[in-house]
């Protein structure tokens, strides 16, 4: 006999971060733990507990007087994300290629030919899983436990920004002409190459989605 282990809270918390990632509550959306206590058929409590881990993973915020919302995107949202997963994601490529073995390197491949095969597809959400697992896989190969913490302990925000992202410009990028570049330094062996070839690549994400962020508000308007 299979036990479930998932509490009341940890299924509501995991329903609501589904609906939050994949923009079907979408940016900014009010949030109040009496619908969602109906919608979901469970207590007030248990929602205030699934909102307050989401309130961890900094998708969603406590708006004073008024309850809960799903965090809202602005330039500075995606300036701080973007800078902050670049930073995590540089030491983690400065680790592997100052490190590389057969193992390291077949790993990188096939989670780059991975990415080549979702471009080939274009499938949305094969571009997106691609896309995610392998900068996933960067952090899981650093071999650093504290970076894996931080880095994972945010990768539902980072996916939430980027299938937002992906939604709203969808193959707006090649996939495998955009990640060459950080594949290439981390497996030249050379850390300071792969760190900035992070960098870089989070730099030219930044400016498009600002680009395309100020084009979208200015049409909303």
């Amino acid at each position: 006999m299979k036990i479930d282990k998932l509490s009341f809270a940890d299924r509501a918390t995991d329903q609501l971060r589904g609906e939050i990632v994949h923009g079907r509550l979408i940016p900014g959306a009010r949030l109040t733990e009496v619908d969602l206590a109906t919608q979901l058929g469970t207590s007030r409590g248990t929602v205030r507990a699934a909102l307050s881990a989401l309130e961890a993973e900094d998708l969603i915020v406590k708006q004073p007087y008024t309850g809960w919302a799903v965090r809202d995107i602005s330039e500075k949202e995606l300036w701080e994300t973007y800078t902050l997963r670049c930073a995590l994601e540089g030491l983690a490529a400065r680790l592997i290629a100052g490190a590389l073995n057969a193992e390291v390197q077949n790993a990188l491949n096939v989670a780059f030919e991975r990415l080549q095969q979702a471009e080939e597809s274009g499938n949305s959400g094969e571009r997106v899983d691609a896309d995610l697992g392998f900068h996933r896989t960067l952090v899981n190969l650093a071999g650093h436990d504290s970076l894996s913490r931080q880095y994972f302990g945010l990768s539902n925000k980072f996916e939430w920004l980027y299938r937002w992202s992906e939604n709203h410009w969808p193959s707006r990028i090649d996939l495998t002409s955009w990640h060459r570049p950080i594949i290439d330094a981390i497996l030249s062996g050379d850390p300071n190459a792969a760190e900035r070839a992070i960098r870089e690549h989070g730099e030219s994400s930044l400016a498009d989605d600002l680009r395309d962020f100020t084009e979208l508000r200015r049409q909303s308007a």
